[in-house]
């Protein structure tokens, strides 16, 4: 089977991906990218729950774990107005200045309304996927995701985004 090529995630998904215990079955079947920051942040967040622990320490070789420029960084983070700076965390802001820095199609997999607004509003909207989709795509379906990681989660938020390009909302 090949793998899922140019995966960014975000710290929702690699919370959920633990908490599902298929963290390593995802692995074999995903070339995972994250962002130091993601890294951190997945878990320092696990610190929040009592049956998982998130160390990606014994995956750095299935996982790779990037450093975004601060420049490319604040490139990005500058196209933004006031409000949609206050909604794009510090993970995210580094991930998705990551994904507009290349050529590749990367796909970002996120759990956050404001990701998938600022990719619509980039134009990028195609490079979005909800962890529902992803499972379903690599064969990990599963019933019953809370509804941050669901297509209609990621739906609603890239129409909004949409309708913010078209009104020329979200930038300067």
């Amino acid at each position: 089977m090949k793998k899922f090529q140019f995966l960014l995630l975000d710290a929702g998904p690699i919370i959920k991906l633990f908490q599902l215990d298929i963290w390593e079955d995802f692995l074999n079947r995903c070339d995972v990218t994250i962002s130091q920051i993601v890294a951190d942040q997945a878990k320092y967040a696990s610190q929040e729950f009592e049956d998982i622990r998130i160390d990606l320490e014994p995956y750095k070789q299935n996982v790779k774990i990037i450093d975004v420029d601060p420049v490319t960084v604040r490139s990005f983070y500058d196209k933004f107005n006031i409000q949609y700076k206050a909604d794009i965390h510090p993970g995210e802001k580094e991930t998705l200045a990551f994904l507009c820095s290349r050529t590749e199609n990367w796909q970002l997999c996120s759990a956050d309304g404001a990701v998938f607004r600022a990719l619509a509003i980039l134009g990028r909207a195609q490079q979005s996927v909800s962890l529902e989709e992803l499972l379903n795509k690599i064969g990990l379906s599963q019933r019953d995701l809370e509804w941050k990681y669901t297509r209609k989660f990621r739906e609603k938020y890239t129409r909004m985004g949409q309708v913010y390009s078209i009104q020329g909302e979200g930038f300067h």
